[in-house]
C-alpha cells in the first residue's frame, strides 16, 4: 500500500511540474523563486488588491467539504477591508485583500490546473490549499514547485508530509494515527476490545492509502481482529462481496475513510442484505449534515471524528467572535447547518491576513518566512509551525449522529472528548 501511495504522489507531483512547465513555456510566469530579483516597486504603485487564491471543491464527489465557500473567507475579507486593508511597506500603503475562489471539481488534475491558473494567471500573493489530500496535496504541490506561499489544512498529516519536503507550503491537521487511537478509545468505552472483529473499507485514493496502512497495524496492537477485503475501488456500485466476507469473518464494526457515494451504497446493500454490524466509525463519509442525511434512517448512531464544532472553545483573531457565534452567523445568513470544514475554511484566512500584516510586503520570500514565523490563537486554536516539518498540530473529538425522523435530518452531538476535554460533551455515546 505503502508503494501505491508513492506512486499517486508521483503521479502528482509529474502533472504539477508538467503543468508549471507549460505555464512558463506559454507565456505565463510564476513569482521568481527566492522573491528577491526584481526591483522594488516605486512606492504609489500599489497594487489594486492583495490576492488570495482559494481552490475549492465546490462540485464533485468531495463537494460537501466545499460547502461554506465562499461565504467563510468573505466574511474574513470584509472584516479585513472595512478595517482599512493591510498595510504593504514598498507601497507606504494600505491596501484591500481579494479573495479569488475556483472550482477543482473534487479532482487532483484539475486543482493542479486551477492552481497553475491563479499563480500565473491571477498573480495571487498567497494561497489556501483544504479539503482532503486529493486537493490538498496538488495544490501543496503547485505552490511549492512554483514557489509560492501556502497555508494548507483539512488533511491528514501523513499524506501531506508524504508530499513534502515543503519550503513554501505550511499544514495544519491531525495525524491518522491520533484518529486511529480515538476510535479505538471510543470502541472500548462502548464494551469492545480483545477479539472484537473491525472490517476496513479503505479506498484507492491518497486518502484510504495513508489510513489503511495505520489501521492494520494499530487495530492488532489493540487487540482488535481485522478483516480485510482489500483496497476498494472508487465509485463502487457492488459490496456484495465485501458483505458476504464480513458476515463470514463475524464484524461488528466497520471502520474507512469511503467517500460519501460509496458510504451511501455500502451501508444500503449492507441494509437490503440483512447485514447487521453493530456500529459504524468512519472518516470522510458522512462529516457533514448533508451527507448523513443522504442515507436517512441509516444514519442514527454513525460516529466519526469532528475536527471543529460551534462548541470548541477557540474565538477569531480578526474580531473575537466564538465558534458558536460563527455557526450561528452562517445559519442565520444561510439557512443551512454548520459544519466541520467551515472553521478551517475561517483559520485559513485568519492565518493568511496575519501572515501579510507582518510581512508587509508582497514579497513572496517574505510572506512565506511570515507564515513560517506565525504564533497565532486562531478559530481552530493555536497555530504554530514546526520549523522541520511545517505542521501545526489541530484537535479532534468524537461525534455521533441522531436521525431525528419528525424533522427529516441529522443532528451531530459531541459524544467523545478525551483528546481535548477542553470541548464539552452534549451527547452520550451509545449504540445504535
Amino acid at each position: 500500500m505503502i508503494k501505491q501511495n508513492k506512486k499517486w504522489l508521483v503521479v502528482v507531483l509529474a502533472i504539477v511540474l508538467a503543468l508549471a512547465l507549460a505555464a512558463c513555456n506559454g507565456g505565463g510566469s510564476a513569482p521568481p523563486a527566492g522573491g528577491g530579483n526584481t526591483p522594488p516597486p516605486a512606492a504609489g504603485n500599489a497594487p489594486e488588491f492583495i490576492k488570495i487564491g482559494v481552490p475549492n471543491p465546490t462540485t464533485g464527489s468531495l463537494a460537501a467539504f466545499g460547502i461554506g465557500t465562499p461565504w467563510a473567507e468573505l466574511l474574513v475579507e470584509k472584516a479585513v477591508n472595512d478595517a482599512g486593508g493591510i498595510y504593504i511597506e514598498e507601497f507606504d500603503a494600505y491596501i484591500p485583500i481579494k479573495t479569488i475562489f475556483v472550482d477543482t471539481e473534487s479532482d487532483a488534475t484539475k486543482a493542479g490546473e486551477v492552481t497553475q491558473q491563479l499563480i500565473t494567471n491571477e498573480k495571487v500573493d498567497i494561497l489556501i490549499a483544504r479539503h482532503t489530500p486529493g486537493t490538498a496535496l496538488p495544490v501543496s504541490a503547485m505552490a511549492e514547485n512554483m514557489s509560492v506561499p501556502c497555508v494548507s489544512l483539512e488533511c491528514p498529516v501523513n499524506p501531506w508530509l508524504a508530499g513534502g519536503p515543503y519550503e513554501w507550503v505550511f499544514h495544519s491537521f491531525w495525524t491518522v494515527e491520533e484518529n486511529c487511537n480515538m476510535f479505538m478509545d471510543m470502541w472500548e468505552e462502548l464494551g469492545f476490545g480483545e477479539g472484537t472483529v473491525v472490517g476496513g473499507l479503505f479506498p484507492n485514493d491518497p486518502d484510504g492509502l495513508a489510513w489503511v496502512e495505520v489501521f492494520k497495524k494499530m487495530l492488532p496492537e489493540r487487540g482488535f481482529v481485522y478483516s480485510d477485503p482489500g483496497i476498494t475501488e472508487m465509485m463502487q456500485a457492488d459490496f456484495t462481496n465485501v458483505i458476504s466476507q464480513f458476515k463470514g469473518d463475524g464484524v461488528e464494526i466497520i471502520t474507512g475513510v469511503l467517500i460519501n457515494p460509496d458510504f451511501a451504497t455500502f451501508v444500503t446493500q449492507a441494509s437490503q442484505q440483512g447485514f447487521e454490524y453493530k456500529l459504524m466509525t468512519m472518516g470522510r463519509a458522512y462529516l457533514f449534515p448533508s451527507d448523513a442525511e443522504a442515507v436517512g434512517e441509516l444514519s442514527e448512531g454513525l460516529t466519526n471524528e469532528v475536527w471543529w464544532s460551534p462548541w470548541h472553545p477557540w474565538v477569531s483573531s480578526i474580531d473575537g467572535m466564538t465558534c458558536q457565534e460563527l455557526a450561528d452567523a452562517y445559519t442565520a445568513e444561510t439557512g443551512e447547518p454548520w459544519s466541520a470544514p467551515m472553521g478551517y475554511k475561517y483559520a485559513g484566512m485568519e492565518i493568511a491576513v496575519d501572515a501579510l500584516k507582518r510581512a508587509a510586503s508582497l514579497d513572496p520570500v517574505k510572506i512565506r518566512d511570515a507564515i513560517a514565523a506565525t504564533d497565532l490563537n486562531t478559530m481552530i486554536g493555536p497555530i504554530k509551525y514546526d520549523p522541520v516539518t511545517h505542521v501545526a498540530p489541530t484537535k479532534i473529538v468524537g461525534g455521533q449522529w441522531t436521525w431525528i425522523a419528525e424533522e427529516n435530518r441529522a443532528d451531530l452531538e459531541i459524544v467523545f472528548n478525551k483528546p481535548f476535554p477542553d470541548v464539552p460533551l452534549n451527547g452520550t455515546l451509545r449504540l445504535p
